[in-house]
């Protein structure tokens, strides 16, 4: 009697225990998740003070050290630079060295050969800054786009904030030594991250060298030659997997290393910050054959419900209630990041709604999704209702009305009305694009405030520079 009683006794604590953690699992956000197969490790830590592999496509970590500690960047900055200066220049605009750029800067410094007076186009400049790591022309770079280099390293704080980085500050364009000039592993590879979202900063480092026009120290130009060995055909530590990348050494950061590569559909940033040469290349490599080998990423839709995050939102006081006054959507297919033969039924995720610097301008919550304790993929939740097409100017002598038409209403009916003629992907695919066009509208916007210029003040400015007299272009 007594053995029955205390099998009980224990039946009931342990039903009371499962309802204490699902309670609590509740009252967190998070769903509760039991066996879950363990997460791939490298069998030894890598040399590097910091390192990250992150998978570019589910912002997932596959493998990480220290990578919030802050650490100089060197020369890797520079991805920074040119992601600023291709998302506010034309490669054609041509640039003007002024003596500030060409000068006070540490001897050995002007790699490029440039002086002042010198013009170059903005593709030239690119390639000088990647493949030569030129840190004169990263100068005349900022100067070019914010008027300064002060001005243009207070848009790269701006930039790495609305990238979501928090824990990263830049005084200067091209990383030379400053001990207010550091970042992380893990801001560097969201940073890495947009440069791989970028096709203009992948089409620079399709080719090993290239040759720059000419400068007076050089007039029949200068041929520059990538550095990034994983990159560049014909050296030990070739990989064909590898895109992009940036190397970078100063006697205060060591050697770092970005690393952008593709492989089967996916694509890892892989970053190592005060590492030794050649161990960069190595800890890089180690880090690639780990993420392309030991993960996959698997669709993990059907974790999101609509509705169910809905009436989520609704009772926390995120979004309104009523019919019709939500329509809410991932911000891109949802998929996990996960150890091979892991299943999605291994996955938990988590909401919050504490936003950060990167999330889109009609962002209402973060899915983060969890394999453990490792993040496996992280979504922004878009209420998108209020989205709307106004139909205002049409040529015709009568008055018209302004008609507001539901931009989802549309593209409903133009899937119900042409199913299978492939004009309601088209449409999707139309709306996406304006949305991302939207969301660089808006981030130019707030860049310009920051730097106290208007958008017509902007526009006149690049007008003044295309039209420089002794302006030419390639």
């Amino acid at each position: 009697m007594k053995e029955r009683s205390g099998k009980r006794i224990r039946r009931f604590l342990s039903c009371l225990t499962a309802a204490l953690l699902l309670a609590c699992s509740f009252l967190s956000g998070m769903t509760p998740a039991y066996a879950v197969t363990a997460w791939p490790s490298l069998p030894e830590s890598v040399n590097a003070g910091a390192a990250i592999c992150m998978d570019a496509e589910t912002g997932a970590i596959l493998y990480g050290k220290n990578i919030n500690v802050k650490h100089y960047p060197a020369s890797i900055t520079k991805i920074m630079t040119a992601l600023l200066v291709l998302e506010n220049c034309e490669l054609s605009d041509m640039v003007t060295f002024s003596e500030s750029a060409v000068s006070n800067l540490e001897p050995g410094a002007v790699t490029a050969f440039t002086s002042a007076g010198d013009q170059l186009s903005v593709r030239d400049c690119l390639y000088a800054l990647l493949f030569r790591s030129a840190n004169e022309v990263a100068n005349a770079l900022a100067e070019h786009v914010a008027g300064s280099v002060e001005a243009f390293a207070d848009l790269m704080n701006q930039r790495a904030r609305e990238l979501g980085c928090t824990n990263t500050h830049f005084v200067n364009p091209n990383g030379l030594n400053n001990s207010e000039h550091y970042t992380t592993a893990y801001d560097m590879a969201l940073i890495a991250k947009a440069c791989m979202e970028n096709p203009a900063f992948l089409e620079l480092e399709t080719e090993d060298s290239h040759t720059i026009g000419s400068t007076q120290k050089r007039p029949n130009g200068l041929t520059v030659t990538l550095g990034h060995k994983m990159k560049r055909s014909g050296t030990a530590y070739s990989d064909s997997r590898v895109v992009a990348g940036k190397t970078g050494y100063t006697s205060m950061a060591g050697n770092t290393l970005v690393t952008m590569a593709e492989d089967g559909g996916r694509r890892i940033v892989a970053v190592v910050l005060q590492d030794r040469n050649p161990l960069h290349y190595v800890d890089t490599k180690d880090m690639l054959d780990l993420g392309f080998s030991a993960f996959e990423n698997v669709d993990a839709g059907d974790l999101f419900d609509a509705s169910e995050v809905e009436a989520r939102l609704v009772t926390d006081g995120v979004i309104p209630a009523g019919e019709g006054a939500n329509h809410l959507e991932a911000d891109r297919e949802i998929r996990a990041s996960l150890p091979v033969g892991a299943s999605v039924s291994d996955l938990s995720y988590k909401y919050e709604y504490n936003l950060a610097g990167n999330a889109p301008e009609d962002a209402v919550a973060k899915l983060t999704l969890y394999s453990g304790d490792h993040t496996a993929g992280e979504y922004f939740v878009i209420n998108s209702r209020e989205s709307n097409l106004s139909i205002l100017d049409v040529s015709t002598p009568a008055k018209v009305a302004i008609v507001s038409i539901s931009l989802v209403s549309v593209i409903g009916v133009i899937a119900f009305l042409l199913l299978g003629s492939g004009t309601a992907w088209h449409v999707h695919n139309v709306r996406v694009e304006n949305q991302r066009l939207a969301r660089m509208r808006r981030r130019r916007r707030r860049r310009l405030e920051a730097m106290g210029m208007s958008e017509e003040e902007f526009r006149a400015l690049v007008e003044r520079r295309r039209n420089k007299p002794g302006d030419r272009r390639k």
